[in-house]
């Protein structure tokens, strides 16, 4: 009786591993976090493993090592105004854009976030995503990274008033 059990999970493993195939892999681009609260982000690239191609981007949201938030962002959007990663009440913090992303390249992208809130001044930075066989990798500096570490600018009278500097990492 348990002969006939394993070629039917046989089946079921291999009928899996061709839906995974054929929908893609996912990747964890890249773990957000900061000092301010113990929330973390991350950036979650779906792409398909046969042609390299980029086939979904999404945003996630953590909170004690639970997903409160998945939103899906469309990579075509980078080359417009962008997308924007944070906002806090009528301000942007974070946006990440493109001239040049190619779902199946990669590109340069560049994070503009908020550097003072209360004149508006915002700093940005250089990022390069590339395609390395069929991993997407991006890079600071020429540096590889998949950890981004926002520090917040204080003033000793407002508190937070923008982000003083990312900490690209691996």
């Amino acid at each position: 009786m348990q002969l006939s059990i394993l070629p039917k999970m046989m089946a079921v493993i291999a009928l899996s591993t061709i839906i995974s195939s054929a929908f893609g892999a996912e990747k964890v681009l890249c773990v957000v976090t900061n000092d301010i609260d113990k929330e973390v982000g991350k950036m979650v690239v779906d792409y398909d493993e046969e042609s390299r191609v980029v086939t979904h981007l999404y945003k996630e949201r953590w909170v004690d090592n639970k997903r409160v938030e998945r939103v899906e962002m469309n990579s075509k959007d980078l080359l417009g105004d962008g997308i924007v990663l944070n906002r806090k009440d009528k301000y942007i913090t974070v946006r990440i854009y493109s001239h040049n992303f190619d779902e199946s390249s990669g590109g340069v992208l560049f994070l503009d976030t908020l550097y003072n809130g209360v004149n508006g001044q915002r700093k940005e930075y250089t990022i390069e995503a590339t395609m390395d066989g069929s991993d997407a990798v991006m890079t600071y500096n020429k540096q590889p990274f998949n950890r981004m570490h926002f520090v917040a600018k204080r003033s000793p009278i407002l508190g937070v008033i923008g982000i003083e500097k990312v900490n690209f990492t691996k």
